[in-house]
């Protein structure tokens, strides 16, 4: 079973203010978000919500953190669920400030800048650390065929304007390393697991475009969690990339999406080709075990990738870089524009755009032109509580149904005052504990208190008699 989340870091503006701080608006949305929400331990402008997630304030951006998820289709419900809960919070901070707020879900403000659409897998300690960093930087950049955001620009600061699949491929330069704002790499060295350090390891991706389209959120999120899966149990698909790096780049830049590229050991091969290699990894790891949504992703996976290799126009109403292309080169033809023409930027800006009044992406998608692959009632049910079957449950009941006894929580733990003011630390070091029915949910701040310090104590007894014996 997969354990997934994402984080997303959203643009801001305020259109009559330009020279507003960031910092102080991303505050203010994060403050006036209206649902029931209590801070993280020890933070400022950083709250745990009712639905288990975390909304807080990162580098000038507000960033939203799902809760933890069993498959693809909860994480993207839960994804779609920041950006509705986000919304709602800047409408609030707009109206207390007096000023309007625009939030865009992308990653570069064209001047040289970078903000990160985030994926977190949670894998076996088993797993070599040398097998993730052989096998997932090819996987990474071949990905992007169908995970690209599309923009307009070539470059960090965008000089050329010109368009490329992915967001996020101009701002790598090297193989892996720790850095998420400068020198990163395409493998994120960070480990913090949240969870049981010596059972558990977090894959931390930061190479990934945030998408607008949940078909493409989803297959995101489903390949690369089934490819995880496949390399624990020791499916490695043949071939790596050479230089990944300078790949990146040239997978971004190809429309065609046939670029040969340079192999370990000799050869070349297309990103669609490296694809098809990660996929027959996948399902002959699924011959031998199950995996929530595989047949699905394998499916699904299958489709695309066929689609993308007969004419990447075909996949429009999937993927967002073929759908904002389009879109583009169809304002280019009519109004006899150039790609450095200000309205195709405004373009390509307006389709991060939250505000579904004024976003191309939210036009198509009320015309019927993308497919509809998360229902709204999943959204819905994401914004208003947290998944039920990992420790987010606990969490986020907690903080919804007991707000006045929460004094902070954290990923792994909730901090709760009883009545008689005293202060009870509920520790949950396994994502998938705490889930629904391992809480009663009638019962009383006391009473949990209670059973939490008696479950406590055994635990403890249990520890003493076993390093005793």
């Amino acid at each position: 079973m997969a354990i997934i989340g994402t984080e997303t870091e959203y643009g801001i503006l305020a259109p009559d203010e330009p020279a507003a701080d960031p910092e102080v608006l991303s505050a203010a949305v994060v403050d006036s978000y209206p649902g029931p929400g209590t801070p993280s331990l020890a933070e400022t402008h950083n709250r745990v919500l009712g639905n288990g997630a975390r909304l807080y304030v990162d580098h000038g951006h507000p960033e939203y953190s799902t809760p933890e998820t069993t498959n693809a289709a909860d994480a993207t419900a839960h994804d779609l669920a920041g950006d509705a809960i986000v919304l709602r919070a800047a409408a609030e901070a707009s109206r207390r400030l007096g000023v309007r707020l625009k939030l865009f879900k992308n990653n570069t403000d064209g001047k040289g800048s970078s903000y990160g659409f985030h994926e977190n897998y949670l894998l076996s300690r088993a797993l070599e650390w040398e097998s993730i960093v052989d096998a997932l930087p090819t996987f990474l950049v071949t990905r992007v065929v169908f995970t690209g955001a599309g923009r307009v620009g070539l470059g960090t600061h965008g000089d050329s304007a010109e368009y490329q699949l992915s967001q996020r491929a101009d701002f790598f330069e090297r193989v892996s390393g720790l850095d998420t704002t400068a020198n990163r790499g395409l493998v994120n060295t960070r480990d913090e697991p949240h969870a049981r350090p010596s059972r558990w390891r977090r894959l931390h991706v930061i190479a990934g475009d945030a998408n607008r389209s949940p078909y493409a959120t989803w297959l995101k999120l489903a390949t690369a969690s089934l490819s995880l899966a496949a390399l624990e149990a020791g499916f490695t698909p043949p071939g790596r990339l050479a230089d990944p790096v300078a790949a990146f780049r040239t997978v971004s830049r190809d429309l065609s999406v046939r670029a040969a590229l340079p192999l370990v050991g000799g050869g070349t091969a297309s990103a669609i080709d490296l694809q098809r290699r990660h996929r027959d990894a996948c399902a002959a790891y699924l011959a031998t075990a199950e995996f929530a949504e595989g047949d699905e992703v394998v499916r699904e996976w299958s489709e695309v990738l066929d689609d993308l290799d007969r004419d990447p126009a075909s996949t429009a109403d999937r993927l967002d870089w073929t759908a904002k292309l389009g879109l583009l080169e169809a304002v280019r033809e009519r109004q006899g524009l150039a790609w450095d023409a200000p309205r195709v930027a405004q373009l390509d800006l307006a389709w991060a755009d939250l505000d579904a009044s004024a976003s191309p992406f939210s036009a198509l998608e009320r015309a019927g032109r993308l497919v509809r692959w998360i229902e709204p009632a999943a959204v819905a049910e994401a914004v208003a509580g947290p998944p039920t079957d990992t420790r987010a449950f606990a969490r986020g009941h907690l903080v919804a149904n007991h707000p006045d006894a929460v004094v902070a929580a954290t990923w792994d733990s909730v901090h709760v005052r009883d009545s008689r003011g005293r202060i009870h630390n509920l520790r949950m070091s396994e994502p998938l504990g705490h889930a629904r029915g391992s809480i009663d949910v009638s019962a009383t701040i006391d009473r949990l208190c209670a059973d939490w310090d008696a479950a406590s104590a055994g635990r403890a007894a249990a520890s003493d008699y076993t390093a005793r014996s």
